[in-house]
């Protein structure tokens, strides 16, 4: 019955994707409300969450910072719904790719290198993988972590792909290194999920705490000896957000072991430090880390 359930739901959020963004937007307050007054949605999580990585804060200050993930999540909620038809031409107005980082990624592109782009689970991430495929005449690739719901699984296929992105799962890995052997690529990855094989783990402190993250992607790259750009999502205003680039390493192949992986950490720091609202606080992310949730 699962497989019904997510098809009824996948209708109906394709047909509130075609209402304008200001109407769902009013869909999102309520959510809003719901969640920080009537219904905490993973409040555990999320405090628990917050006090280990921010343990100098007063209870106040992370009530705020609460509130706040709530009001942003509700519209990455509702951004999401409306990236099921948004159109090239809305999604570039409403994600814009910093001129700066433009000039950057087309300097990339006359290398004849391979381009990473590691983000996190920060801003509007699903936006940012959208335009990947339109920013670049490169062939563009983005890793997933298939979802154990099939049905929404192919869904999530056709939307993300819709723009010219292909999609990897994260078992099928080697795959994409098959493909990178045939023409320079640009390879996209959100970095910051919590890798099952944490012997295998590159072990780091972040926000305070000792955390797992994969190292396929510091592998992948050095192998391929691809330029490592991070992408820096910035939030505007309600529903504008900014994409800009900055240069990890030019050539993966002459950094040390773990380099990229402990970059791309500080620099996703920095952000979450700066606006940490537009983090994912709801995510068990050190479930494999000594947390109990």
């Amino acid at each position: 019955m699962q497989w019904l359930f997510t098809k009824i739901g996948l209708f109906y959020a394709k047909l509130l994707s075609y209402l304008p963004l200001n109407f769902l937007f009013s869909l999102a307050d309520i959510i809003y409300f719901i969640f920080n007054r009537v219904y905490a949605y993973r409040k555990t999580v999320i405090d628990l969450n917050l006090i280990n990585a921010f343990p100098h804060k007063r209870s106040e200050e992370l009530w705020f910072i609460r509130s706040n993930y709530y009001r942003h999540l509700a519209d990455f909620f509702v951004e999401t719904i409306k990236s099921i038809s948004i159109s090239k031409e809305e999604l570039k107005e409403r994600i814009q790719l910093h001129h700066e980082s433009y000039a950057l990624l087309k300097e990339c592109e006359r290398k004849g290198q391979h381009i990473f782009v590691i983000l996190g689970h920060y801003g509007n991430w699903e936006w940012a993988s959208l335009l990947a495929g339109l920013e670049t005449k490169l062939p563009s690739y983005a890793l997933y972590a298939p979802p154990s719901n099939k049905t929404f699984e192919k869904f999530l296929l056709k939307n993300r792909t819709r723009f010219g992105c292909q999609l990897v799962a994260m078992n099928q890995v080697k795959s994409l290194y098959v493909n990178l052997q045939k023409q320079p690529s640009l390879v996209a990855f959100v970095a910051d999920q919590t890798p099952v094989d944490t012997e295998n783990a590159y072990w780091t402190k972040f926000m305070s705490i000792d955390t797992p993250f994969f190292k396929g992607f510091d592998t992948l790259a050095q192998k391929t000896n691809a330029i490592v750009l991070y992408a820096s999502i910035r939030k505007i205003n309600r529903g504008y957000y900014e994409l800009s680039f900055e240069t990890i390493t030019k050539k993966a192949n002459e950094v040390e072991e773990n380099f990229i992986a402990e970059k791309y950490i500080r620099l996703l720091e920095k952000d979450i430090q700066a606006k940490p609202e537009y983090w994912l606080w709801s995510h068990r992310r050190w479930k494999r880390a000594g947390l109990s949730y």
